[in-house]
């Protein structure tokens, strides 16, 4: 089964094409073009380089959120309309747990931290078995002193990852009865190809969707509605 994964939830816009659990290509750029302009030409250049015809695809994989309103909506556009075109499933990936599949840890639990501004955040906490991502505690919106609460709870050593562990990495050092693990600043990015290994899970799972069930989570209403409200 050959995979296309569709990243769009951060600034970085990335897609990764595999063959069941083997990533044939991925492409990624983290730069100031808006998605609109970048993924489509990343989609068709990676497929083109790899020799892969958009009818060989089987599967969309796609971030479907949290993350930036714009580049989710971008994602789930592009997302459901090749779903649509070629008559296959999308496996809507959380955010939260692609990102914790860029780090491997059997014994300590990954808690993935998205910034989402003034000490607001996104966060999911994930551990590994038997080469598997399971959800401990499912993506949530919170505030970095509310995790922390959740942290000490859990009273035991744990790695962080993703830009919110780096932004309010001073504030978790000093707040944290147990001192954490910071993942390296590579493994904090989000990766079109991490997603394709949840969506592979997924698909063996048949944790899958229409393109016209598949809409984003946002988790949290728009600064736009916000402020209405």
């Amino acid at each position: 089964m050959k995979i296309l994964a569709i990243e769009s939830s951060s600034i970085t816009a990335s897609c990764a094409v595999s063959e069941n659990d083997v990533i044939l290509g991925e492409y990624s750029l983290s730069h100031k073009k808006t998605h609109s302009e970048k993924l489509m030409p990343l989609i068709e250049k990676l497929l083109e380089d790899l020799q892969i015809n958009i009818e060989e695809i089987n599967l969309i994989g796609i971030s479907e959120g949290p993350g930036s309103y714009t580049g989710l909506r971008i994602g789930a556009a592009i997302a459901k309309s090749l779903a649509y075109s070629l008559n296959i499933k999308i496996a809507a990936v959380p955010t939260m747990m692609s990102l914790a599949a860029n780090v491997y840890s059997e014994d300590k639990k990954i808690i993935s931290i998205m910034d989402a501004k003034a000490k607001r955040i996104y966060a999911g906490i994930y551990k590994w078995e038997n080469g598997k991502v399971i959800t401990f505690k499912e993506q949530f919106p919170s505030t970095v002193d509310d995790l922390i609460n959740i942290i000490n709870e859990l009273n035991e050593p744990v790695i962080l990852n993703g830009d919110g562990s780096e932004i309010y990495k001073n504030i978790f050092e000093e707040n944290l009865k147990i001192k954490p693990i910071f993942a390296p600043k590579q493994f904090n990015l989000l990766k079109s190809s991490s997603l394709a290994f949840i969506a592979n899970e997924m698909a063996t799972e048949n944790k899958t969707e229409s393109s016209s069930n598949f809409t984003p989570k946002y988790l949290r209403l728009s600064q736009a509605e916000r402020n209405v409200k």
